[in-house]
């Protein structure tokens, strides 16, 4: 074997080391940076017809004001959203049938989400002081109550329209916020609750039933 063959050996040897981590890199990384990338730029992706609820396009960041607790005597804490789907109901001081109903529907879909339920929580906006709050802490004691009837609750409640400036539906919509903080879906409370639950366990990766 000539001197030249001997020290092509080494570097061929090398070449195939750095083909196969390329490729193995590629195998293992990809799903990784896929993910990253779809998570980043979520907006701009279309994801079929299988959401039940009406996306907000753009996703929209809510900005949390410290808003009173009338329940706790606390304010709303600015990292509020993070780490948890939120469930977000807005009514007036007085909550009529269909406001009971919203409540009772997102206490329930929180339920059933079983072993995923701590990743949800539920937050009802009242436009006042709540006009029965024994009965709310009885039967909502997972919700946080807030009062939105003051500036910073008027503003802070124009964030859930789908402009994001006008004054929203009060009492007609479930809106969704992501972990992020990011005002993603708002649902009618006059659909069918399964399709609310179907969504939040495909968020989870999670099937069942209600």
């Amino acid at each position: 074997m000539s001197e030249a063959e001997e020290t092509a050996q080494p570097a061929a040897r090398r070449r195939r080391m750095w083909v196969v981590f390329a490729v193995l890199s590629v195998v293992f990384l990809a799903p990784f940076l896929i993910a990253w990338i779809l998570y980043l730029n979520i907006n701009h992706f279309h994801f079929g017809t299988n959401q039940h609820g009406e996306f907000i396009k753009p996703a929209r960041e809510i900005s949390i004001s410290p808003l009173p607790l009338p329940l706790t005597g606390k304010s709303l804490a600015v990292d509020y959203f993070n780490n948890h789907f939120t469930l977000v109901y807005i009514s007036a001081a007085t909550c009529n049938a269909d406001c009971e109903e919203a409540l009772y529907l997102t206490r329930q879909v929180r339920y059933a989400m079983g072993e995923k339920i701590e990743a949800i929580q539920r937050l009802y906006l009242v436009e006042g002081t709540p006009q029965n709050p024994g009965k709310l802490q009885r039967e909502q004691a997972d919700a946080t109550v807030a009062d939105v009837s003051g500036p910073g609750g008027a503003s802070f409640i124009r964030q859930f329209s789908l402009n994001g400036k006008s004054a929203p539906h009060v009492g007609r919509y479930i809106y969704l916020v992501d972990p992020r903080g990011f005002y993603i879906m708002r649902y009618s409370i006059a659909g069918k609750p399964e399709g609310l639950l179907k969504d939040l366990q495909h968020l989870l990766g999670q099937g069942g039933g209600m």
